[in-house]
């Protein structure tokens, strides 16, 4: 017959392959890997694999290590079952939203204008990508006079305990009625939170950016490569849990030329319109100067928008 501790120690061998869930040390030395069931004051009742279930004096032990969690995971590796998948799509899920919109625009000819945009941004690891499309269009009396469109990819990277952060921007337009036909702009560089106050659901940040990139224009009169610096702000501000307006405008001047230069301001008011908190009414404000256009172009172009915007 196999004696108690001979008994005990083939127990532990056996279960130290299987990797129970926890682990009871008695007072005497002794070494249990079990389920713990329940745990009161008095008596921990516990579920082994050979000895099955059992209660054991809170006295008579020493001490117990936990480890459900570590039990959980692989088991789900065991059954062949994905580990945490809805953890996994929370992480890496895109936050999405469509805008119809009509507006009023002022640059090489004055109209109202129907447009239609998407967004999507996505933060993991303190990263964020953001992606945007526009597409706007306006016709008067069979003559178009507004058809432009216009993709955006930012990144930015930064720090949840520090003011500082970097980022980049690829923008790729194309228009008519414009001094080139297409243009490709890009930029890379630093921002800083200046000013951050906050009141309950209320919240004003005041933010600086400062970079360099370049613009390249197509079948334009200066089909080179422009290098520019940046050097812009921008206001956030939260009304309310339903309301927020943000103001930003950016100086990009050409590095070799400062008279060439270009003033980009983008102005947005959104107001939630249902407790989903995915039906938004949004009013936009954009406007850009360039200081050098081709004969004919007028150098500054203004959009307003208003329209209802679709959060998924």
């Amino acid at each position: 017959m196999i004696n108690k501790p001979l008994f005990v120690f083939i127990s532990i061998a056996f279960l130290s392959l299987n990797a129970p869930a926890d682990i009871i040390i008695l007072s005497s030395g002794e070494q249990l890997e079990v389920s713990i069931l329940e745990q009161t004051d008095s008596v921990v009742h516990i579920r082994h694999s050979i000895l099955g279930d059992f209660e054991i004096p809170t006295v008579d032990i020493s001490s117990i290590e936990r480890t459900n969690v570590k039990k959980e995971v692989d088991t789900n590796e065991s059954e062949g079952t994905e580990t945490s998948p809805e953890n996994n799509d929370e992480e890496i899920r895109w936050n999405q939203k469509i805008r119809l919109g009509f507006g009023y625009q002022k640059g090489q000819k004055t109209s109202s204008d129907i447009s239609a945009s998407y967004h999507a941004n996505r933060t993991k690891n303190e990263h964020e990508i953001i992606f945007d499309l526009s597409y706007r269009f306006s016709e008067s009396e069979h003559e178009r006079t507004l058809n432009r469109f216009a993709s955006t990819w930012s990144n930015k990277w930064f720090q949840s305990d520090s003011r500082w952060d970097i980022f980049t921007t690829l923008q790729f337009d194309w228009a008519e009625f414009q001094s080139w036909d297409q243009r490709l702009l890009g930029d890379i560089g630093v921002g800083f939170e200046l000013l951050k106050v906050q009141e309950g659901e209320k919240e004003f940040i005041l933010s600086g950016r400062v970079g360099s990139g370049f613009r390249k224009e197509f079948n334009s009169g200066n089909n080179e490569i422009i290098p520019e610096g940046l050097l812009g702000g921008n206001v956030d501000w939260t009304i309310s849990s339903r309301q927020k307006v943000t103001v930003g405008t950016t100086w990009y001047p050409d590095y070799e030329d400062v008279n060439n230069y270009r003033v980009v301001t983008n102005a947005a008011w959104n107001i939630t319109l249902n407790m989903k908190n995915d039906l938004t009414f949004s009013v936009g404000f954009h406007h850009e100067y360039n200081s050098i256009v081709d004969p004919g172009i007028k150098k500054s172009d203004l959009q307003i928008t208003a329209g209802i915007e679709y959060s998924f």
